[in-house]
């Protein structure tokens, strides 16, 4: 009877040891661009079938407290008119402006984003107006966003929780300014106890996929060393830092035991993108950390891709997983993560 008893307590005492530590865990969900259908540089919009097909993906966005986006362009309505490119340039689809609906809104609230960064090249596309109004469309719906030159709050497990955004454009906190960013992360991690770092940048495209430590440039832009950005963001006071903006996905690296996606790819991006080849292939990632210290405790690559005109669905051959592998093998070779190859899985070496 004892020793039942004993064998019973020790049961009793495993179960709330793991439970202490699942509560003491915050699990993010995040992909690269969204952006669901745009009336130019010309209209292509998501039918209602597209959308349904669209939706497919939800659960796989589901059970994480921060579920994070990059929106890559504006909400638009009626009066609000393009800025970015001239007539000619946008009719020869030379220019790429693109202003998504606000009817389109509610697609991306359905799929169980809680939270899109703001801030990178698209977002002036219509003005300051087009900016504006998109802040609107998010403050009306409840939803969170993370804006050019500021942050998104969170209180979760009693914890102060920041997602903080940088980019390359007027008015953002600019990646190229290794200087500002640590003071910005260093203020900011005085009043938030987890700082997640959200960036746009580096160069795009297919030959884009590899991290260097040097400032890359697209356009003439200076778009960052995203290497010497995170880093020193971390070195500052973040907790995790999400990449987007090159279009498709590139490594992780696990640094003084906080995570770095250097870019997320393409998640969804309706009518106005190629899509051949890596610009086609996405990636959610999972990640849980600690929420006293935000230490990496383990991840998980959850791959996609876009079919038709670019609607997200479940990548059973798990293209991303062994992209962003192999990727990680090449550019970051001693980092202290594992890319399990069929699940998915990122654990500590």
């Amino acid at each position: 009877m004892l020793k039942n008893k004993i064998f019973l307590l020790a049961i009793f005492l495993f179960i709330i040891m793991n439970l202490k530590s699942i509560n003491a865990q915050i699990t993010i969900k995040a992909v690269g661009d969204i952006m669901p259908g745009s009336v130019t540089p010309r209209e292509v919009l998501p039918s209602d079938n597209n959308i349904a097909e669209m939706l497919k993906i939800s659960p796989y966005l589901e059970n994480a407290s921060i579920v994070f986006g990059n929106l890559e362009g504006v909400f638009v309505a009626e009066g609000i008119e393009p800025q970015k490119c001239s007539e000619e340039s946008r009719n020869a689809r030379r220019c790429y402006e693109f202003g998504i609906p606000s009817s389109l809104f509610s697609l991306i609230n359905q799929m169980n984003f809680n939270v899109l960064s703001i801030d990178n090249n698209h977002t002036s596309d219509y003005g300051e107006l087009g900016y504006e109004y998109t802040i609107e469309i998010f403050m009306a719906n409840n939803m969170k966003y993370a804006p050019k030159s500021g942050y998104a709050s969170f209180f979760i497990n009693n914890k102060k929780i920041a997602i903080v955004a940088f980019g390359f454009t007027h008015n953002s906190y600019h990646i190229g300014s290794i200087k500002r960013a640590k003071s910005i992360v260093s203020r900011l991690k005085k009043k938030f106890d987890i700082l997640i770092i959200s960036f746009h940048g580096g160069a795009e495209g297919k030959d884009a996929d590899h991290v260097k430590d040097e400032i890359e440039y697209y356009y003439s832009e200076n778009r960052g060393n995203l290497v010497k950005f995170s880093h020193a963001v971390i070195d500052s006071g973040a907790d995790l830092v999400i990449g987007h903006g090159p279009h498709v996905l590139r490594a992780l690296e696990l640094y003084k035991n906080k995570l770095i996606a250097y870019s997320l790819g393409n998640f969804l991006t309706f009518g106005q993108f190629k899509l051949k080849g890596p610009a086609g292939i996405g990636a959610i990632l999972e990640v849980r950390f600690d929420h006293n210290n935000g230490d990496f405790i383990k991840g998980k690559i959850i791959p996609t891709k876009q079919k038709s005109w670019g609607i997200p669905y479940y990548d059973n051959e798990k293209e991303a997983v062994s992209v962003i592998k192999q990727l990680t093998l090449e550019d970051f070779p001693n980092t202290k993560i594992n890319i399990d190859e069929n699940t998915g899985i990122i654990s500590k070496k």
